[in-house]
């Protein structure tokens, strides 16, 4: 059995903060973390400067926008690491890369692989209504989420869960993936799995128009699409007097009103707005505008409709 092993990590989000704290408390050391410059941490976004951590524990890092870089190859070409784990990172490995530590790259992707690779898996799975995933962990290779597996952690998903409590539960299941992986690397103990491609699904790029709600959808999609888009994420947004403004949570309601439009404001309540949608009616509260305030309900009238741009 190994003693240890240099591990160099990539990372830059929430998730790779709860790796690198599940990776002290069982007394790993990581050898160094590329990651991304620092920016503004946002609603709607689930990047996270992982800088005061490394500082706090001795972790050397490197900053870059290309993790393909010359720059960035020197940096770890330097640390000379046994693998390097990804442990939030969305760009492509290029070959050289792919090809520069002693043994490979462990990367990761939030479902149960050859199924839902591609992107935005947990918005995806959201949308699809999916019960049971994994956090699927694989050798990297120049095609996306293709490599042969090593483990995947398997997982339930409760009925109305959203974004933000299944990205917390894939992070558990990731940072306790790679320990396990850790682990077996020391013992020696890690297999690959071939993946069967053939039964490989790829998920579509997701852009910002797809977050719009469109109410003469029925109530049951457009809240979906709320707990899909939630944070992490950019949320679910509509027009009202030609401004956008972004929705982060909302319930289902059965009551309708026959000759309101889809779109329009049947009542205003505890901070909730209750609106028309094709068949029924949705609640929607915590609401921002585009320049990410919270907005006061006041702003909006019974009557008035969503959706319309003027």
């Amino acid at each position: 059995m190994k003693e240890k092993t240099n591990i160099v990590c990539v990372g830059s989000n929430i998730e790779s903060m709860v790796c690198l704290q599940k990776f002290k408390g069982n007394n790993i050391t990581i050898s160094g973390l590329v990651t991304l410059p620092f920016q503004k941490q946002k609603r709607g976004s689930d990047y996270r400067d992982l800088t005061p951590f490394c500082n706090k524990n001795s972790i050397p890092f490197f900053r870059t926008t290309n993790i393909n870089s010359s720059e960035t190859k020197k940096w770890l070409s330097d640390i000379n690491p046994d693998y390097i784990f990804i442990l939030g990172w969305s760009q492509i490995f290029d070959k050289e890369l792919i090809d520069l530590p002693k043994q490979y790259i462990i990367g990761s992707h939030p479902s149960d692989l050859p199924y839902g690779a591609g992107r935005a898996p947990i918005v995806w799975t959201i949308l699809e209504d999916i019960r049971k995933s994994a956090v699927s962990f694989f050798k990297i290779t120049t095609e996306a989420d293709a490599g042969n597996l090593l483990l995947q952690k398997h997982f339930e998903i409760n009925d109305r869960s959203n974004s933000t409590r299944l990205y917390k539960l894939i992070s558990q299941n990731l940072a306790g993936g790679f320990v396990e992986i850790y682990n077996q690397i020391l013992a020696n103990e890690l297999k690959e799995t071939k993946q069967d491609l053939s039964k490989r699904t790829i998920r579509k790029k997701r852009l910002f128009e797809d977050g719009k709600l469109e109410f003469d959808n029925p109530a049951i999609e457009l809240d979906k699409l709320i707990r899909a888009t939630t944070e992490p994420y950019p949320g679910a947004f509509s027009y009202y007097n030609s401004e956008r403004y972004t929705f982060w949570k909302s319930k289902l309601s059965d009551e309708k009103n026959q000759n309101c439009n889809e779109g329009e404001i049947l009542k205003i309540e505890n901070n909730r707005l209750l609106v028309q949608c094709k068949n029924s009616s949705i609640w929607l509260y915590d609401i921002t505008d585009s320049l990410e305030n919270s907005i006061s309900i006041n702003i909006f009238k019974v009557g008035k409709q969503f959706g319309l741009i003027l």
